[in-house]
């Protein structure tokens, strides 16, 4: 779901090579790759076929990819390649490295299909990306969106407090960590998750009581005594703007 504010994002350098509609579609093929491979392996089955469907994911994804000249197609590898490893790694993390052969089955396969001139090319526009804040800002905002919704959805489904404790540890280091790998620009993408998880408990009365509710306090207030209060506020102010904005903008459409 996305989030507005009065926030404007800055310039983006690679906007010319990969608009926005190209940025938000890669974040939603990402997500769509990693929920396929994760129920393709939890499924299990006969070892072929799992390998012949995985690689068909993978051969759809580079399909996708390669629907642009060469340069904008090494950057919209770069950026699924960005997107399921960090998927990964959050979940790896949350379930085990076991639960994830199939996402790192399609990782491989996207890999091992470069030649050694779009290996280094690709590389390039992933160095980049992790580098530079403002690179692709568009497609980060939305697979981050996605990927801490997943996590919190995950959250608030915990069969028991323990295993929900872990979880709010896992997705507020996650949310925190954000603010440290990109000081500039971090507190966006935590403001945007939050206010996603408080639009998502208001559209679908969600996280209302119980074991729920507390988790999702805890993660708030978590980061409330955890963030450093510049990029505090700016969370707080940013996430609160774009709750009213889809508050006002649900009435409008009720009346």
């Amino acid at each position: 779901m996305s989030v507005d504010s009065s926030f404007e994002l800055p310039a983006d350098p690679f906007e010319e090579l990969a608009a926005r509609d190209v940025q938000l579609q890669a974040a939603r093929l990402v997500h769509e790759a990693f929920a396929a491979a994760l129920r393709l392996s939890a499924g299990g089955g006969e070892s072929k076929q799992l390998e012949e469907a995985l690689a068909k994911l993978a051969g759809h994804l580079r399909e996708w990819s390669r629907m642009a000249p060469m340069e904008a197609a090494h950057l919209r590898l770069a950026m699924l390649l960005a997107g399921l490893d960090q998927w990964g790694l959050a979940y790896s993390k949350a379930f085990g490295a076991p639960a994830l052969a199939g996402v790192s089955a399609v990782l491989a396969d996207l890999r091992d299909s470069l030649a050694p001139q779009e290996e280094a090319a690709c590389q390039r526009f992933l160095d980049t990306l992790y580098e530079k804040e403002e690179t692709a800002l568009e497609f980060k905002i939305a697979f981050r969106r996605e990927l801490h919704l997943s996590l919190w959805h995950t959250l608030i489904a915990a069969e028991n407090r323990e295993q929900g404790k872990l979880l709010v540890s896992l997705l507020g280091g996650m949310l925190l960590a954000l603010t440290r790998a990109m000081p500039t620009l971090g507190w966006r993408l935590v403001a945007d998750a939050l206010a996603s998880i408080q639009i998502r408990c208001l559209q679908h009365g969600l996280a209302a009581s119980g074991m729920e509710q507390e988790l999702t306090e805890e993660l708030f207030a978590g980061l409330q005594a955890e963030l450093p209060e510049g990029p505090r506020e700016l969370v707080n102010q940013h996430s609160a703007e774009a709750v009213r904005a889809w508050q006002e903008a649900r009435r409008a459409t009720q009346h």
